[in-house]
Parts: C-alpha cells; sequence; structure tokens
C-alpha cells in the first residue's frame, strides 16, 4: 500500500496536467463551427487552462512534488494565462476599430465621389437647355392679390441637327 501512495505523489503533477489537458480537449471540440466571440472564449479558456496546467506541473517538479507547490504553480500559471488573453483581446479590439474607422472613412470618400460624378455635366447627351424669363402681370382673384413677377422656366430640347 505504501508502495502505491509513493507511486500516486510522484504522478500527481501528470496526472493534474493530464486532467487539465482532458478538460481543455472535452470543451473545445466545437470550435470550427462557432461564432468569432464563442471561438474566442474558447480560445481563452484553453490558454488559461494550458498555462494553469504547466504551472501546476512546474511548481510540483520545482517543489518535489508537494501538492502546496503545484498549487502555487497553478495559480501563477492562471494570472500568465488571463494576462496573455487580455494582451491578445486587446491588440484584436483595436485592429477591429482601426479596420471600422477605415471602412468608415472609404464609405464617405465613396459617397464624395459618386456625388461629384452625378453632379459634372455630360459631354454631349444629345439634348439643349435653355432658360426662358416670363413676366407674370399682376393678378386679383377670390380677393387675392398677387404682385408681378418674373419667373424662370427651364426647357430642355433634342438637339437640331445641322
Amino acid at each position: 500500500m505504501n508502495r502505491f501512495l509513493d507511486n500516486l505523489a510522484y504522478a500527481q503533477p501528470y496526472i493534474i496536467g493530464l486532467l487539465f489537458m482532458l478538460v481543455a480537449l472535452l470543451l473545445t471540440p466545437g470550435c470550427a463551427t462557432a461564432g468569432a466571440e464563442t471561438a474566442g472564449r474558447t480560445r481563452n479558456f484553453a490558454t488559461t487552462a494550458t498555462t494553469t496546467a504547466v504551472g501546476a506541473y512546474v511548481g510540483a517538479k520545482e517543489g518535489n512534488g508537494k501538492a502546496k507547490n503545484a498549487a502555487v504553480g497553478a495559480s501563477a500559471g492562471f494570472v500568465v494565462g488571463e494576462a496573455i488573453n487580455y494582451l491578445s483581446n486587446k491588440a484584436q479590439r483595436e485592429a477591429y476599430l482601426a479596420g471600422y474607422e477605415k471602412g468608415q472613412s472609404n464609405a464617405v470618400k465613396q459617397q464624395y465621389w459618386v456625388a461629384r460624378e452625378n453632379q459634372r455635366a455630360a459631354t454631349d447627351d444629345g439634348f439643349e437647355e435653355a432658360l426662358y424669363e416670363v413676366s407674370i402681370p399682376q393678378t386679383d382673384r377670390d380677393g387675392v392679390r398677387r404682385e408681378p413677377t418674373t419667373r424662370v422656366i427651364r426647357v430642355v430640347l433634342p438637339k437640331e441637327e445641322s
């Protein structure tokens, strides 16, 4: 019985590491079909689980197999994993915002050039345009008095062939 416990104590860090890896493998099979946010959370979990398992292994190995040292190593690995996740997510958020701002800028530029093209006069569309001034005299109708004014009428006609 004593020999079994000695072997178990020796294998404890390996068992803990394998347990963390097994949990990580069981919780991450759907990454390929999940959305980007779910895949990001799965990646964060896998990173934290791996660094925690490595920390536990190193703590147990350097601490001569003591459980206290394995726990300290696991907690240090957890902190490192969370720091890696934070920095990775921060970089991804910054890249997303930079791309979003670039897309907005390109949309505004595209609208500007479309509006500019729409305002440009056609070179020869087969029509000619003329403006005529028409004088409107003073009128009194139904008790309403209208003052004399001048209006401009735009007339578009097909070009006459010479």
